[in-house]
């Protein structure tokens, strides 16, 4: 059935010459790129238009991802219009956004308002796909049998809260042995643990509508997490989305969603692998995670610390902590320097990758570095709340080979420490130079930007300093970690 649902798809890719046309005759639907073609209840106050070669880029991509949806659906469901603008901008804000002057307003990505249309600005390839899909959604979320009822969009809001706070979960997603197998040959290993970032605070709808963004761009990954980690929130809220894919249209199956997951990596030119032990397990030349069994004490705590040591890293002359499967590395500010810069950054398995600054905050004493050419990386996952004193942590990090003096320390890389919270500096999300997390974990110079494990494996820290005044170590504390990485939360969708 896998192999038909692919070579239909292949088959029935339509013969015309531009991208607008393709888009059409595979969707039922027209992509336009001015006010005067589009309903005015979808348009917003600012909507600047795109050049020739803008629209043409557009038209690509999102006739490649119209590909995920059925031949002919949005024309079954009444969405008839998707109109691509350069930018969003509106005088009213809703408290997620900011205000950018070029928009006169605040600035949006996209809108539905259960009429024959939606709108996808176009600020960059890899936001444009994520915003297509996200709003794509909304219209199947008020969609049933290829009816369109707006009372549909709510209606199960109820139902997707219950599942996500684990009060009535979905059953895991039973997945055929060849859709399995095809499907490990292309997933990443990276998965959704909760909600996708900040903006699903807002709505059950816009949760959900998040929730398909990284689903279309996580196919493979998707399937496999609800199928073999269903007690995930992240894990709920796919279970949910496929069961609304579903009732929008019989033709939304989950060998559907399977088929287009593998040809995706099959046009994509991804390497297939056996299956998902090698991203999962860490590979045989890591020699360091014996380091973990002298370290840490407790059969559960060494088994969710060498689950993820393999996603910490030599960062320069310090350390950080892998958190994409794609490749984005956090570290100190004080180790990664100024955006632009570059690094070797090595994973304890050996590997060895070109890495970037993107991000940076001098302020949190904290950086994001993105990796060239990475797919497939083991990664470590954020704590879901802040730690409290007196709990356990362990520190994963780099120490120096030398003395500041030049002497031969014999300390070896990826060293394992173990130490207690011992407490918090005021003004928790205040300046970093001296971390405001008080900790006891060993470390060395090297170790800066070495994240700090709770015994399940998560990062509740990351440290960055000590003060010589009472040699107490010092990290930046979890809730700094939190409000960088949402303020740039947009950088985990790009490739």
């Amino acid at each position: 059935m896998l192999v038909t649902l692919l070579t239909l798809m292949t088959l029935g890719t339509p013969m015309v010459d531009s991208p607008e046309a393709r888009f059409e005759a595979w969707t039922g639907a027209k992509l336009v790129f001015t006010r005067g073609e589009a309903p005015s209840e979808v348009l917003y106050a600012t909507t600047p238009v795109l050049s020739r070669e803008r629209r043409k880029a557009a038209a690509e991509i999102l006739w490649r991802e119209a590909q995920h949806y059925p031949k002919g659906l949005f024309g079954k469901i009444g969405l008839d219009t998707i109109a691509v603008f350069a930018g969003c901008g509106d005088p009213n804000g809703d408290g997620f956004r900011p205000w950018v002057e070029s928009l006169n307003g605040y600035r949006y990505f996209g809108r539905w308002d259960a009429v024959g249309a939606i709108v996808a600005c176009y600020y960059d390839d890899g936001q444009l796909p994520l915003t297509f899909h996200h709003e794509v959604f909304h219209h199947l979320d008020a969609t049933e049998n290829h009816r369109l009822d707006y009372r549909n969009f709510t209606a199960d809001d109820a139902r997707f809260g219950e599942a996500v706070a684990g009060r009535q979960p979905y059953a895991a997603l039973k997945l055929k042995d060849e859709t399995r197998e095809a499907l490990l040959g292309v997933a990443s290993g990276d998965f959704l643990e909760q909600a996708v970032g900040r903006y699903a605070s807002k709505s059950a709808g816009e949760d959900q509508a998040e929730t398909a963004r990284w689903l279309q761009t996580n196919l493979a990954n998707g399937l496999l997490q609800a199928a073999d980690m269903p007690e995930l929130e992240g894990s709920q809220r796919v279970l949910h989305l496929l069961s609304v894919y579903r009732a929008a249209s019989p033709l939304l199956t989950t060998e559907w969603w399977a088929s287009v997951a593998i040809l995706q990596a099959e046009r994509s030119g991804a390497q297939r692998r056996p299956g998902r032990e090698d991203v999962a397990r860490p590979v045989a030349s890591n020699a360091y995670l014996d380091k973990v069994d002298e370290a840490v004490d407790g059969a559960e705590t060494v088994a969710n610390i060498r689950r993820v040591q393999p996603a910490t890293v030599r960062i320069g002359g310090g350390s950080g902590v892998n958190l994409s499967a794609s490749g984005l590395v956090l570290t100190n500010a004080h180790v990664a320097d100024d955006v632009g810069d570059t690094f070797n950054v090595q994973f304890p398995d050996g590997r060895v990758f070109k890495g970037t600054n993107i991000a940076v905050s001098k302020h949190f004493d904290l950086a994001l570095v993105r990796l060239a050419g990475a797919s497939g990386l083991p990664v470590a996952r954020l704590a879901r709340q802040a730690p409290r004193v007196g709990d356990e942590v362990i520190a994963i990090g780099q120490p120096g080979t030398r003395t500041p003096g030049g002497e031969a320390t014999n300390y070896e890389p990826w060293h394992v420490s173990v130490g207690t919270i011992r407490g918090f500096l005021p003004d928790i999300l205040g300046s970093q130079s001296l971390g405001r997390t008080k900790h006891s974990a060993w470390t060395y110079w090297g170790h800066s930007g070495s994240p700090l494990f709770d015994v399940d494996g998560r990062i509740v820290a990351l440290h960055n300093s000590w003060d010589s005044k009472t040699a107490m170590r010092h990290a930046v504390p979890w809730e700094a970690i939190v409000a960088f990485l949402e303020r740039h939360e947009e950088l985990f969708a790009r490739r």
